[in-house]
């Protein structure tokens, strides 16, 4: 072979592979959208039904010598440590693949419930049930929630409000089914089926799923976003957002425990948290493509604020819980329609992964602790909530909304700023790397209310 043939042999398996034109905002998007759906469904939707597993430990003291706070922490594990492992696992993704990440959390799930429902130890349900559950479902869901934005432009952050939708239909279908799995055979039996419900659906998914070909960043740190001071405002706004979000989804059942109501009507009371999610992440995700994903996430956390201490607080009777749920579920899911837009508004498409995940460390840090401090606060007499032992924790919930939502107000001040200081400048967004902008203060609190064209 001569010399010439074997440097045109080299360049054509250096030659990268013709990029495929797929449709924005629609034709194969849609089918992502659905496999999204599927992957928190799977998940999310999974550790929502925590509460019913909570309840059921507590009053039939499975485990010998548990206490609330050991359920607590089992339940802020489940949530929270594998979110802060987010950095080491978009590493991961970046070398086995999107398919492969997302089928090796599939098996970090169906190990950990089918564990968990042989488990007679404490320790050993903080393994299976907290630790393992909670890689499972970080290894699904984080590589999942960036899986539609790439395949919109327009129609984006409604695209994935549908996808995002899965996680309170997974909450409404897990939380009930699984508990008349309860009643009529065993919690061991719920976990077994949930595992295995769970596990088919995410393997429906994998087997459709798709990934664009885009140059993301698939490391574990990224030192231009650390140096971006609109990250850490988002981090902050991640944290308390979470300390209010779980709060309430963790503690909803039990105030209406303490108020003297059955098992059944607090898992219902749970349930309308995840009813309300349905609609509400979606029509979250469509008035952010008219006003900004930034915008209505402030929106809904000065509501979610309002509820929780007008409502939670002075909860009295069922009815009211039932529409508080409806109403905390219509506007605390914003976080997850809105994430990847508003990261990609913050730092750009091609970092998205990378800022993904390492924002999300700390929504895992928050999780861990959120519902542990919650029941530090609450009112017990003889092991039991007393009527209005949520006060404490409702204040905290509905503060931390409160900051949460004026957090993201200073976010998109910085956004709208970093636009108007680029226009400036003539500076093109398309072709600028927007974390090497700097944003001076004055035009952060100048572009906090300012109705720009380009929507934040």
């Amino acid at each position: 072979m001569s010399s010439t043939e074997s440097d045109l042999e080299v360049q054509a398996k250096e030659a990268p592979a013709p990029e495929v034109h797929e449709t924005m905002d629609g034709g194969y998007g849609w089918v992502i959208v659905f496999c999204s759906f599927l992957f928190l469904f799977s998940t999310w939707g999974v550790n929502s039904a925590f509460a019913i597993y909570f309840a059921e430990y507590l009053r039939n003291g499975t485990f010998e010598g548990a206490s609330r706070i050991d359920y607590s922490y089992i339940g802020g594990i489940s949530f929270g440590v594998g979110l802060f492992s987010g950095p080491l696992i978009n590493y991961v993704h970046g070398l086995i693949g999107t398919h492969c990440t997302i089928l090796l959390g599939n098996c970090f799930q169906f190990a950990a419930m089918m564990l968990a429902s042989f488990s007679t130890k404490l320790w050993q349900l903080y393994l299976t049930q907290g630790l393992l559950q909670s890689y499972g479902l970080a290894f699904v869901s984080l590589p999942a929630i960036p899986l539609v934005s790439p395949w919109f432009e327009k129609r984006r952050v409604l695209a994935s409000g549908l996808a995002v939708m899965g996680s309170g239909a997974g909450g409404v279908v897990f939380t009930m089914g699984m508990y008349k799995v309860m009643e009529v055979r065993s919690v061991a039996w719920a976990l077994r089926a949930q595992a295995i419900i769970s596990a088919s659906l995410i393997l429906i998914g994998v087997s459709l799923v798709r990934t664009r070909k885009k140059a993301h960043i698939f490391t574990p740190f990224d030192l231009a976003t650390v140096k971006c001071f609109g990250f850490w405002v988002l981090c902050f706004y991640y944290i308390t957002c979470i300390f209010g979000y779980v709060v309430v989804l963790y503690s909803l059942a039990s105030v209406a425990a303490s108020l003297g109501y059955s098992s059944h009507q607090g898992a219902v009371v749970a349930t309308m948290v995840q009813v309300g999610f349905c609609y509400g992440r979606p029509l979250a995700g469509y008035f952010s493509d008219k006003l900004g994903p930034i915008t209505v996430a402030a929106f809904c956390y000065y509501m979610s604020s309002i509820f929780t201490l007008a409502m939670l607080i002075p909860a009295r009777n069922y009815a009211t819980l039932i529409m508080l749920g409806l109403l905390e579920g219509s506007f605390m899911g914003a976080i997850f329609p809105t994430t990847a837009p508003i990261t990609i508004r913050l730092v750009g498409l091609h970092k998205l992964h990378v800022s993904f995940c390492m924002s999300w460390m700390f929504v895992g840090a928050a999780a861990v602790f959120s519902e542990p401090i919650a029941t530090s606060i609450t009112t017990f007499e003889n092991g039991v909530a007393v009527v209005g032992g949520y006060t404490n924790p409702g204040i905290f919930a509905g503060c931390s909304f409160f900051a949460c939502a004026t957090a993201a107000m200073v976010l998109r001040g910085y956004v709208v700023g970093r636009d108007a200081v680029m226009a400036r400048s003539g500076l093109d967004p398309a072709t600028t790397d927007v974390l090497s902008v700097s944003v001076p203060a004055g035009d952060i609190v100048r572009n906090i209310i300012s109705w720009p064209s380009r929507r934040a």
